[in-house]
């Protein structure tokens, strides 16, 4: 589903399920949000959000004493897919994989960690692959600004 019917760029990512890649999301959704102009903290948090996200599509690989290694997660044949569509109003980031483990349910800390830190987030399994999808509401910039003051009403 498209962001807006005025305006859609998109910048799309394949990358390896391994955590030495992973990385690159968070720094290639924090560069489109600056871009667009969004505030160092509004920043910080897409960068959270999308860690959280892949945090849920991704578990965490254990160790073989049975504990978790959050900086490292299960390999996977399949790459980790990441689109981000910038429309008129709205930046959304769509993480998908192929269907693996079921995602953690509701109550989840990294749920409560997406949904803390964007307006909107939604999963869905849909053909075997798991998608989490995060909007966020653009700023306001200056040129929007000019545009409404000089609008006649």
């Amino acid at each position: 589903m498209p962001v807006s019917d005025e305006r859609e760029d998109v910048l799309l990512l394949d990358v390896p399920s391994t955590g030495d890649y992973l990385s690159v999301l968070p720094t290639a959704t924090a560069a489109v949000a600056t871009r667009l102009g969004f505030s160092l903290d509004e920043i910080e948090d897409l960068r959270a959000a999308v860690n959280a996200a892949v945090a849920l599509l991704i578990p965490a690989a254990k160790q073989e004493t049975g504990r978790s290694r959050p900086l490292r997660r299960k390999t996977g044949g399949e790459p980790l897919r990441c689109r981000l569509e910038v429309g008129s109003e709205t930046l959304q980031i769509v993480l998908s994989r192929p269907k693996g483990a079921p995602l953690p349910d509701a109550g989840a800390y990294q749920w409560q960690v997406l949904r803390a830190l964007t307006d909107e987030v939604e999963s869905e399994v849909e053909n075997a692959t798991t998608t989490i999808r995060i909007r966020q509401q653009r700023p306001a910039t200056e040129a929007d600004t000019d545009t409404e003051r000089h609008q006649i009403h």
